[in-house]
């Protein structure tokens, strides 16, 4: 991957940003957001990865968020009852190949066998009845983890610790549906244990296969985020990759 300046980010922002890439999934074949990523989208970044460029202005929102991880992190650190920012490695078998998945738990309350995970995101993403599948999806896989580390047979309750980014005071007067308050803590339900590693195992063989198929495996319409106007608008404002893609290429001649 290869960075650009086009926007005239200033140098000391641009040093905070490399400075908050200190994430390494170390040795594991999948980090757990990588498994949760298209496959196709994967696949297209591993092959392409010295010809990939992108803009430092296109991280800033993720610069943001890994602030506010940093903060609550170190606010925290030293609470008997809370352990921060636990890494965390197991393996799966999959069609007889061992598999190391990776994953960092923003937060585990040993008292209440919880699991919160920080999210830096706008009201919209929970307001009313709109969902981020992915969201429960990346809470069982960490629940799931977490059991393994410690050999639990039941699996802890989990949470989103939600940081609203944009959210209006004015907005939340005399509203059902509006956010309360600027962080929302949103409950997730845990899969049983076995759902949790059958859907591990799935996700590891559809990005296997879509490292030998690549031009063959599609991008779902919830992967390409499209809109009810049926604009793609991952593939056209928010994937990296898209240059690479015959998918993408086909959608954009028709």
């Amino acid at each position: 991957m290869h960075y650009k300046n086009e926007k005239m980010i200033p140098l000391p922002v641009i040093r905070g940003i490399k400075h908050s890439w200190d994430y390494s999934k170390g040795d594991a074949d999948f980090s757990v957001t990588e498994l949760l990523q298209p496959p196709k989208v994967r696949a297209l970044k591993i092959q392409n990865k010295e010809k990939l460029v992108e803009d430092y202005s296109d991280t800033i929102a993720s610069f943001i968020g890994n602030a506010v991880h940093k903060m609550l992190e170190d606010g925290n650190s030293k609470a008997d009852d809370l352990i921060t920012e636990m890494r965390i490695n197991s393996s799966v078998i999959v069609d007889d190949v061992y598999y190391t998945i990776s994953g960092c738990v923003d937060l585990i309350n040993k008292t209440t066998n919880t699991l919160s995970d920080y999210k830096t995101t706008s009201a919209y993403a929970v307001t009313g009845n709109f969902e981020k599948p992915e969201w429960e999806q990346q809470l069982n896989i960490y629940a799931w983890l977490y059991a393994q580390e410690f050999d639990k047979e039941d699996l802890p309750e989990a949470e989103i610790i939600a940081v609203l980014k944009d959210w209006s005071k004015g907005r939340s007067k005399n509203s059902n549906t509006y956010p309360p308050s600027p962080i929302f803590v949103k409950p997730i339900m845990i899969w049983k244990k076995s759902e949790i590693e059958e859907f591990i195992k799935e996700r590891i063989r559809l990005h296997t296969n879509a490292l030998t198929n690549t031009q063959d495996v599609i991008c779902s319409d919830e992967e390409r985020w499209l809109s009810a106007k049926g604009k793609a608008n991952r593939c056209e404002d928010w994937c990296n990759v898209n240059q690479f893609c015959n998918q993408y290429k086909n959608y954009m001649e028709e």
